[in-house]
């Protein structure tokens, strides 16, 4: 006898195979019959993306091409060295060709044509504010160019100091995530061990409390580090990839130069940029008093000119004439404006003089404590790294000890909450201590894309 309920659902699973075939066939014929052209296109978009990376130096360079504030401070700079054409064009000699056409009609319906034309050329012989002013410009030059490369220096401390703003966000998300893993590890062997009756409730509602806590920090983590990714793409102006390239192990610096405060401090007063501009400053402020005092002497120029002038009239007439002048100008009395102005001028050379002074005291203020920041950074670093080891001994003894009964559950969570968090602590010691390095070479005129890069394979090359 023939089995219906057999037959139903052989029937049912011919038609639902139909069915799939059917619907494969219409996908595969309506979707797959897409372009080649499309197909490798979208695969490249994807490919492209999830090989996108972003190291330090690339952060760097790409701010040189798009920070709107150091490309403002570099055409400052472009402007500034035509100073020294315009300058030099004052202490050469001045061309000009001069011609104009006069038609004149009486009342007698004569009219009279008059052409002339001429060529002057004028020449500064002694004008000691037009070579002061030459002096000027080329000081305003020098000023515009440690400038840029102070504002270029600005710039990595800033691209760089976000980036490690990320970085270490990154990291303690990383060690938050991986804490509270280890904490919902310890809150389920807390249940089970509850429920078999070889510990108490408390042990489970303190994992839950710390499980709890954890979350809450987890949300507040994952905050702070959309905050530093954005404030990182804002400077470069494109968006960031998923996760930046961090450190992943101990990492070994380059040796200082110099293992004293005050030898820092010597280069810093010496090839700091700020001082190297303040320095310019009073140079510039030393020269508009001599600019002032100079305009009480007299100035001297030759002119030579030659011309010809033609007359249509009744009579028609042409002459030339050649003139060579030498023309001298001493003031005599200006209203007191010299000795004035002079007066001023001593005044603004003695403030560049103090503010020079300030800069040599921020510069030495800046480079000891960068030094000691670095040699300080180095030790805490060490000690943390020792630090690390011993919490997770800690921690395992403690696991060890909760087995078999000599531990709570909470001795097992204080000594994860250790370990975790001296893991968060050295992470972020070691980017402090590349920030002191970088603002330690900043004070004494030395940061450059050349040092960034060194420090962007030593974090590379700890993956």
């Amino acid at each position: 006898m023939i089995n219906r309920r057999k037959v139903q659902r052989g029937f049912y699973h011919r038609t639902c195979q139909t069915y799939k075939n059917n619907l494969n066939y219409f996908v595969r014929s309506k979707f797959f019959s897409l372009s080649t052209k499309n197909v490798f296109i979208s695969a490249a978009i994807f490919f492209s993306n999830s090989a996108f990376s972003l190291s330090l130096s690339e952060a760097v360079e790409r701010s040189f091409e798009k920070d709107p504030e150091f490309l403002s401070e570099k055409q400052s700079y472009t402007a500034a060295k035509e100073l020294e054409v315009i300058s030099g064009a004052a202490l050469l000699p001045n061309i000009s060709l001069q011609s104009n056409f006069t038609k004149i009609e009486n009342s007698l319906n004569v009219s009279t044509e008059t052409q002339n034309y001429g060529v002057t050329l004028n020449q500064s012989i002694y004008n000691k504010t037009l070579l002061l002013n030459d002096k000027q410009n080329k000081l305003l030059v020098d000023e515009a160019e440690f400038n840029f490369l102070k504002a270029r220096e600005t710039l990595i401390i800033k691209i760089t100091s976000s980036y490690f703003d990320v970085l270490v966000a990154q990291n303690n998300l990383k060690t938050i995530r991986a804490e509270k893993k280890a904490v919902a590890e310890q809150l389920e062997f807390a249940k089970r061990n509850f429920e078999v009756g070889t510990s108490t409730i408390t042990d489970q509602q303190e994992a839950q409390a710390r499980f709890d806590l954890i979350r809450a920090s987890e949300i507040k983590t994952e905050n702070d580090l959309a905050i530093t990714r954005t404030n990182l793409e804002k400077h470069l102006l494109r968006p960031l990839p998923k996760s930046l390239m961090g450190i992943n192990s101990q990492i070994k610096l380059q040796e200082l130069k110099f293992n004293s405060p005050l030898e820092w401090m010597k280069l810093a007063r010496k090839n700091n940029f700020n001082v190297k501009a303040a320095r310019i400053r009073k140079k510039i402020a030393e020269v508009l008093v001599d600019k002032q005092r100079s305009s009480r002497i007299p100035t001297l120029s030759a002119s030579i000119s030659s011309g010809h002038n033609t007359t249509d009239a009744i009579s028609n007439s042409t002459s030339e004439s050649h003139t060579i002048s030498l023309n001298l100008t001493a003031p005599i009395y200006l209203g007191g404006s010299i000795s004035s102005k002079t007066r001023q001028a001593i005044a603004n050379l003695t403030r560049a003089q103090q503010l020079l002074e300030l800069t040599l005291l921020n510069v030495d203020r800046k480079a000891g404590e960068s030094y000691r920041s670095v040699v300080a950074g180095l030790s805490q670093v060490e000690a943390l790294e020792a630090a690390e080891n011993s919490s997770k001994v800690a921690l395992e003894s403690n696991k060890l000890g909760y087995e078999v009964g000599v531990r709570i559950n909470i001795d097992v969570l204080n000594a994860q909450r250790q370990l975790f968090s001296t893991q968060r602590d050295l992470a972020t010691a070691r980017y402090d201590v590349l920030r002191s390095q970088f603002q330690l070479l900043e004070s004494v005129g030395e940061l450059s894309l050349t040092e960034v890069q060194k420090i962007s394979r030593i974090i590379s090359k700890s993956n």
